[in-house]
């Protein structure tokens, strides 16, 4: 709102190609801030002599940038500092206009329509129907159902969608490994491989099978056995996944089976096309993809020798498919282990004449959980893992989003069991949300005493030095929230919370409300209810919830 008024002076004083980038500055520097006078080059457009130091140039700059009155109004000061940035306060004015337009706005402050209803694929979890949820696929869950709400709010049509792996080797193994428990419980001695999943959860799966009679061929036909196991393992952890999902509070839209592909005969048109163009030949047996023509180090298997063909060509087909529904973004989100696929997936975008730019993966890092200081390891095949629902059975649902939304998903991230199951103002969530409570408690309050809040303020109004700090953080929310709906970095929203939730509660301390003097009274009601509404927006936006009382 007000920084996009800086950007768009900067654009016509700077010289074409020239950053006008506008950042949020100290607090104990101002509002907003800009390092133009530190980027700009010979300085011949402010200066015939040219060669002036940045100082010289930032004052310059301001200079013309008081010339305007519009910006005169909004900004009670523009100042430089050494070394050449130039800072920017808001006028009292625009803080009194600036929390009027949140009353007024009320649910729709902060969003936007740049989306302009383009439709929006978001792919995410899509774990292996293997095993249960991790720790891992909750980090990716959280963060692909917030980035959902944030794009939404922009009116982006958004689809979220779990692809989910039901063809190929690995669930072949699930199979299997539910065949050879049952085959246990049958009473035969059977050997179980090291690559066979080893968890509990194949056990249950396999008395599940057993006890509902769910085998209907012949007991020597291991290959049926391990055929029909398949399915109903595959059918029995969707619904487990979806379960857990649920307790989360995470829906999709869409549930897209590879299996599919196969049905359809994507992948069939993905292999003859390759083939009609000359872009795949055979080797030792297996079918190869000419990955190094389109900037891999080397080709890439799409079809290994024992005829199953690998994830490489239905990600193929899929990115396909995903185009011909006319999505203009598909954004997947993926492990950190798949960051050479990602690579060879964008190869085969180009090779399928796909537009890349349509297509955006983020890579997610790993999530290790500290318990009493100790890292507990994890491993699905091996069944040493932490699973979601463990995890929820522990700490609530809100309370593990915000943990794994705090962080940058290109960091590896500890996720400490303690502090997350600590119900005092050290736990961040609850920090937040009891600054949510306090809000509404005093409106709850404020109703009974039928004092009305009112969406209008005085021009003149003597705001403490805590009060105008909190103002200008609800003001600077839309600018945060669009930041985040550009570049995906959801923690920055969740900072902001944490940020806004520390100056409502030094309001709240410091600040009498109810039965303050009645002008007083009239406008910290205001600044109550505005702040209720953006951290509330926060809160949803981040997929938590919005308690009432605490």
């Amino acid at each position: 709102m007000f920084r996009e008024e800086i950007i768009e002076k900067l654009k016509q004083i700077a010289p074409k190609g020239v950053s006008t980038s506008v950042s949020f500055a100290p607090r104990e520097f101002g509002d907003y801030s800009t390092n133009l006078a530190l980027i700009l080059p010979a300085l011949h457009s402010f200066s015939e002599g040219g060669g002036k130091n940045p100082m010289e140039v930032a004052e310059e700059i301001i200079a013309i940038l008081k010339k305007d009155k519009k910006l005169v109004k909004i900004f009670s000061e523009i100042k430089a500092v050494t070394p050449g940035f130039i800072n920017f306060r808001l006028s009292p004015e625009s803080l009194r206009s600036g929390t009027e337009e949140i009353l007024k706005k009320g649910e729709k402050y902060g969003a936007g329509n740049f989306g302009k209803g383009q439709k929006v694929n978001i792919e995410f979890v899509s774990a292996n129907p293997t095993g249960p949820l991790t720790l891992g696929n909750g980090r990716s869950a959280a963060y692909g159902e917030s980035l959902a709400r944030i794009l939404s709010s922009f009116e982006y049509k958004v689809t979220k969608e779990y692809y989910v792996n039901d063809i190929g080797r690995q669930v072949r193994i699930l199979g299997e490994s539910v065949a050879r428990r049952y085959l246990e419980m049958e009473g035969q001695v059977i050997d179980f491989p090291e690559e066979m999943y080893q968890g509990g959860y194949i056990t249950d799966i396999a008395k599940d099978f057993k006890k509902e009679g769910a085998y209907h061929g012949l007991p020597d036909d291991f290959d049926e056995l391990a055929t029909q196991a398949q399915k109903y393992a595959i059918e029995k952890m969707l619904r487990q996944i979806k379960d857990s999902l649920g307790r989360f509070g995470v829906k999709f839209d869409e549930w897209f089976y590879e299996s599919s592909l196969v049905e359809k005969n994507e992948l069939k048109v993905v292999f003859n096309f390759l083939e009609f163009n000359n872009l795949s030949y055979e080797k030792e047996g297996a079918l190869w993809f000419k990955a190094s023509e389109f900037g891999m180090d080397k080709d890439a298997v799409i079809r290994k020798s024992d005829g199953f063909t690998t994830y490489l060509l239905s990600d193929f087909a899929y990115a396909r498919h995903k185009d011909r529904r006319k999505f203009s973004k598909m954004i997947y989100i993926f492990g950190a282990d798949h960051h050479g696929d990602v690579a060879r997936v964008k190869a085969g975008l180009k090779a399928l004449g796909l537009e890349e730019s349509k297509f955006t993966f983020i890579l997610m890092q790993l999530v290790s959980l500290l318990e009493k200081g100790e890292a507990v390891r994890m491993s699905k095949r091996a069944g040493q893992f932490v699973t979601l629902d463990e995890l929820l059975e522990k700490v609530p649902a809100d309370v593990a989003k915000f943990f794994f939304l705090s962080k940058s998903l290109d960091t590896h991230m500890e996720f400490d069991l303690a502090l997350a199951q600590e119900q005092s103002n050290r736990n961040p969530v609850y920090y937040i949300q009891y600054a949510f409570v306090r809000l509404k408690a005093i409106l709850v309050k404020a109703k009974e005493g039928k004092l009305k809040v009112s969406k209008k303020l005085e021009k003149e109004i003597n705001w403490k030095e805590w009060e105008g700090e909190l103002i200008r953080k609800l003001l600077k929310f839309p600018e945060i929230l669009e930041e985040v709906a550009g570049n995906y970095q959801i923690h920055h929203l969740s900072t902001y919370a944490l940020d806004l939730a520390g100056l409502i509660n030094r309001f709240y301390e410091k600040s009498k409300v109810i039965g303050a003097e009645p002008k007083l009274e009239k406008a910290r009601l205001t600044l109550v209810s505005a702040s209720a509404m953006v951290l509330g927006r926060a809160l949803d936006l981040l997929g938590l919830t919005l308690p009432e009382k605490m």
